[in-house]
């Protein structure tokens, strides 16, 4: 049994008004949880990556969810509503692009942390996490310049304008379904293999005291197993994106005349697709706290401190307050 046009876009605004909604709250607590955690780890290049992660993460929930939420009508092509069009497809793909660029480089730096040799462990540092972050960010400001300049306003939709919109279909399957996870995924595996020959050699020379720089510290493993959980978030959420995004593009010249129906159940799933993009932005901590056990004892740790804080706060004023009763009745006395 179809379902009827008044159907789908009801489901698709609810999607949109209650979907996104939960997404971008509990996605910018988790981020925030995240923030705090690795605030107090800077001292590493991999937890520099995490945090700034966090912090896009939460820069692009927060624009995209609302710009879903809050709809626009673009039905009347106004300043406004091109300028709107224009930015928000822009900064979307700009923040998304630098986000996945971090988890690119997160993965880079644990395979450099594992290697054995000197030079590669000496590049892993703080201050250049914070530099490739910046320019990772600048880089994706000019590589999607082209978004705004070709996007526009065509049947009430913000969407690429003529051919560009087969070149935006290549550009963002490379840009995210082929290049961060495949780049990501060999200096995984470069990474898990550098651990196991570096296991091996402690094994091998466990009775050699000169060779203090083989063993990896267990806080470098548990790093490694965050920045894996984003690689696999990120495959299982963000790849159909450009999949459907790609059929949507590509059925305008198949199916030149489409169905109503059939223009709602694209736009039912387009909606749905996307939300899992926002998933991938906000799933993050909750992700952590599974698959990490020195996570959740962190977390576990700052939640217990802020109880105690909270909680010591009465307590220390009634404890005056009783000090200040046995003074004035010492001196009374």
């Amino acid at each position: 049994m179809q379902m009827s046009s008044s159907t789908l876009i009801t489901i698709r605004n609810y999607i949109n008004l209650y979907g996104y909604s939960l997404v971008m709250t509990l996605g910018n607590i988790g981020n925030i949880f995240i923030m705090i955690l690795f605030s107090r780890q800077r001292h590493n290049a991999c937890s520099i990556y995490i945090l700034n992660l966090a912090i896009i993460n939460n820069l692009y929930l927060t624009f995209n969810s609302l710009a879903r939420i809050i709809s626009y009508d673009f039905r009347n092509k106004t300043i406004g509503a091109l300028a709107y069009c224009k930015i928000r497809s822009y900064l979307s793909g700009s923040l998304g692009g630098t986000a996945k660029t971090v988890i690119v480089l997160a993965c880079i730096d644990r395979y450099m942390m594992t290697s054995t040799h000197t030079n590669f462990r000496a590049f892993s540092t703080p201050k250049r996490a914070q530099y490739l972050i910046f320019f990772s960010f600048i880089f994706w400001l000019i590589a999607g310049c082209h978004i705004p300049i070709m996007t526009t306003i065509s049947n009430g939709q913000c969407i690429p304008s003529g051919v560009y919109s087969a070149i935006l279909s290549i550009y963002i399957i490379i840009s995210i379904a082929l290049f961060p996870p495949i780049t990501s995924g060999i200096f995984s595996y470069l990474t898990y293999r550098n651990m196991r020959q570096r296991n091996l050699r402690v094994q091998a020379f466990k009775h050699n005291t000169n060779d203090v720089n083989i063993p990896i510290r267990r806080r470098d493993r548990d790093l490694l197993i965050l920045v894996i959980s984003e690689l696999i978030l990120y495959a299982v959420t963000t790849i159909p994106y450009p999949l459907i995004f790609s059929e949507t593009i590509i059925s305008r010249y198949i199916i030149p005349n489409k169905s109503v129906q059939y223009s709602q159940i694209e736009a039912l799933i387009f909606t749905i697709v996307y939300l899992l993009v926002n998933v991938n932005h906000g799933a993050s901590f909750y992700v952590y706290l599974v698959l990490s056990k020195s996570f959740r004892r962190d977390w576990k740790q700052l939640i217990t401190n802020g109880y105690r804080k909270l909680g010591r706060q009465p307590r220390t004023v009634a404890t005056i307050r009783t000090n200040q009763k046995v003074i004035q009745q010492e001196t009374s006395v």
